[in-house]
């Protein structure tokens, strides 16, 4: 296909898509910051780029591509992305000039193969950011781009893949935060808000076999310099920052270093990050460090309260360890979001074991998901029922049964999951901690869009299985 391509400049539409109808999505509390679309913003500023972040703007992307008669559209897709991005590829090679059309993100990172179709001309999936500029380079320059590493492309009608190593962070760019910038109050994290999102690190150190994180990366955990995270940081206007890293808390010397550089430079900001239970029930020291510097919330994978359980899934962690998290996050006041995986094999007396466990500890914030076989990670390689559903992708949204549960029907399952998700929200240290974000005013309308949430999980539950 020939291009109209200007000497110097290419028209590109960079596009998140918006979530299908049928997922259940928490975007009413959180939206945030599309940081790879900004790194892609930060290289190609030589071009005429636009970006469509779907998660905040329903606007059409075939419309907008059409409108700015775009040459080239990047999708970054999850995987619940995927029916969208091939329906929307699809609609964008029937206007009258297409684009090229090429897919990056998290999914296409694990599986690329996913997105192999007639209407896609490349999928990148290690090393993307530098392998996306090559690939635009050689089409400004109209040079063939299907031998560029890292991707992988239509060759006499079947995709050819070309190794790459991952990605250095050490040669990253310092992101510009221009969508954040542009429109502050649509990216937040609950009350955190605005909320802007930085990346110190790719990849997880930790190897749980229901992660797809664990794949990313090349199975592999890179870095950037603290330093230049802490210049980043210093850069960003607003308050609020989630780091989001798989796993920050990966080692003393450098979350320290993170402290001292974030103090010697007063910057007064407040931290959201990732991290694995075990490293704060042995680092009581480091966290108190971490809290001094600004870490006032912290999403820890508790995932089940047996350590059974947790060996069964290769979880470095154990139940102590989340009792000890809760101890020094109840007395840093660091706000702890705990993660638990629910599975779908469990009996009434599962469900009521967890559902005592927060109340014991008095959790204020909790999230629920069913345990969920993700294709590319090491759980569906090991999984024996068939799971993969490629006509309704957006089932992965991490709460629907991928298979009958074993021990009850699937509407009781749903009730247990929709009532563990009210025990933390009708504790008092929970409203409390609204209270004293959100005023009696914000707790009221908290409260309203939290049932109107509940309502729609349930709706869509049972309209769409």
């Amino acid at each position: 296909m020939s291009l109209s391509i200007k000497k110097d400049r290419l028209r590109i539409l960079v596009c998140k898509p918006r979530l299908a109808i049928q997922t259940i999505k928490l975007n009413r509390f959180i939206r945030c910051e599309p940081l790879e679309m900004e790194y892609l913003y930060t290289v190609l500023q030589n071009h005429d780029i636009y970006l469509l972040d779907g998660m905040v703007d329903r606007r059409n992307p075939v419309r907008i591509a059409s409108k700015l008669q775009s040459q080239i559209v990047l999708f970054t897709s999850f995987i619940t992305n995927i029916s969208t991005v091939l329906k929307t590829a699809s609609r964008l090679k029937t206007l009258p000039d297409p684009p090229l059309v090429f897919v990056g993100g998290p999914h296409a990172e694990v599986v690329p193969a996913h997105f192999f179709t007639k209407d896609i001309d490349g999928v990148f999936f290690a090393n993307q950011l530098e392998g996306i500029v090559s690939v635009i380079e050689r089409i400004q320059q109209k040079k063939s781009y299907q031998d560029v590493p890292g991707g992988a492309f239509p060759v006499d009608g079947k995709f050819v893949t070309n190794p790459s190593p991952p990605l250095d962070p050490l040669k990253l760019p310092r992101p510009r935060h221009f969508l954040l910038e542009q429109s502050p109050n649509r990216y937040k994290i609950i009350y955190y808000k605005p909320c802007a999102a930085i990346k110190t690190a790719f990849g997880c150190t930790d190897n749980c076999t229901f992660c797809f994180c664990t794949e990313m990366h090349g199975g592999a955990y890179g870095a950037r310099l603290i330093k230049d995270v802490v210049d980043e940081i210093e850069e960003i206007t607003v308050r609020n920052i989630i780091i989001l890293d798989d796993n920050f808390l990966t080692g003393k010397k450098r979350l320290l270093e993170f402290c001292e550089l974030i103090k010697n430079r007063k910057l007064k900001k407040e931290f959201i990050a990732i991290g694995n239970a075990r490293f704060i029930a042995q680092n009581p020291e480091v966290m108190y460090n971490l809290r001094e510097a600004g870490v006032t919330a912290l999403m820890v994978g508790f995932e089940f309260v047996t350590d059974e359980q947790l060996n069964v899934y290769n979880k470095n962690a154990s139940v102590s360890d989340n009792n000890r998290t809760i101890e020094i996050c109840q007395d840093l006041d660091i706000d702890l979001f705990a993660l638990f995986i629910i599975n779908p094999d469990w009996r009434h007396a599962d469900f009521k074991k967890l559902a005592k466990y927060l109340r014991n500890n008095f959790l204020p914030f909790a999230l629920f998901s069913t345990l969920t076989v993700f294709p590319g990670t090491k759980l569906a390689y090991f999984n024996t029922k068939p799971q993969e559903d490629k006509s309704k992708w957006w089932r992965y949204d991490l709460l629907r049964l991928h298979q009958k549960p074993g021990h009850m029907s699937s509407l009781m399952y749903y009730l247990w999951l929709f009532y563990l998700y009210m025990i933390p929200g009708m504790r008092f240290t929970t409203l409390k901690k609204f209270r004293q974000r959100y005023g009696l005013f914000g707790i009221i309308r908290h409260s309203v869009t939290s049932f109107f949430m509940g309502l729609e999980y349930l709706v869509k539950l049972l309209i769409w299985r």
